[in-house]
């Protein structure tokens, strides 16, 4: 949440002191409170918002978020902060190839339907989205890293997670196990075991020790186009270790 005191005269030409005074205070979810925003380096601020999933074109409810973001960027620079913004493009399909045929991974299946590559379908729609964002003058971020550029910042996450005991491996799939981690929950405030359900966008994984777990590398089926080789064999990440590399890696 922005403080709506924060863009009170934004307009309104500022020197350089005026602008050094301003203060920009955001809703910390951590928290649940508003804080004011301190840079930890100086003038300088690292941004991280998460980008588009490049299988169609991008709606007006989607670039709302990119607005936001840009609307908090602004905010910043006009208080003469200097901004080191990342925002990633995910181009990984992420489903089980069971659920891959019933046209459920979105990149994979778009890429099918069109009779191009996943790669190529990916390229296609993240020139869209950049254009759509400099039609509506969104300030371009300095990276915008590829998720599947980062394979290698993934698999090194998930290797320390499984050598510290917070994940384990299952028949080619690593998982996070929840309950070795004694602050999960304090972000979403799902803190309660039975407020924690499992996802029910398909069936329930029988390979999990908890049905809290989530998953960060999926062992590929036969016939899966996008996989790359792994300690545990061939596969692919899931949607969690995404962001944490690339963040952790730019920022």
């Amino acid at each position: 949440d922005l403080d709506i005191d924060t863009l009170h005269g934004y307009n309104r030409p500022r020197s350089r002191s005026d602008r050094y005074g301003s203060v920009l205070r955001l809703h910390n979810t951590l928290t649940k409170t508003a804080q004011t925003v301190q840079p930890s380096r100086g003038r300088r601020v690292g941004m991280y918002t998460c980008g588009p999933t490049v299988y169609r074109d991008a709606h007006i409810g989607n670039l709302r978020s990119y607005l936001m973001a840009d609307w908090i960027r602004r905010a910043l620079v006009q208080q003469g902060v200097e901004i080191d913004h990342v925002k990633n493009v995910t181009d990984v399909g992420h489903m089980r190839q069971e659920v891959l045929e019933r046209g459920e991974d979105k990149v994979v299946a778009a890429a099918i339907a069109e009779g191009k590559s996943p790669a190529q379908i990916a390229r296609f729609y993240t020139d869209r989205f950049l254009e759509d964002e400099r039609k509506l003058n969104i300030s371009r971020a300095q990276h915008i890293p590829k998720a599947t550029d980062h394979i290698s910042e993934m698999l090194e996450i998930v290797e320390s997670l499984v050598d510290k005991g917070y994940a384990y491996e299952v028949e080619g799939n690593v998982y996070f196990g929840v309950s070795q981690f004694s602050d999960y929950g304090k972000l979403s405030g799902n803190i309660q075991e039975e407020e924690l359900l499992e996802a029910v966008r398909v069936e329930a994984d029988p390979l999990k020790r908890d049905p809290r777990d989530f998953t960060l590398w999926k062992r590929a089926e036969p016939g899966r186009e996008l996989k790359w080789p792994s300690p545990w064999g061939d596969g692919f990440p899931g949607w969690h270790i995404e962001c944490s590399a690339m963040s952790i890696k730019y920022l």
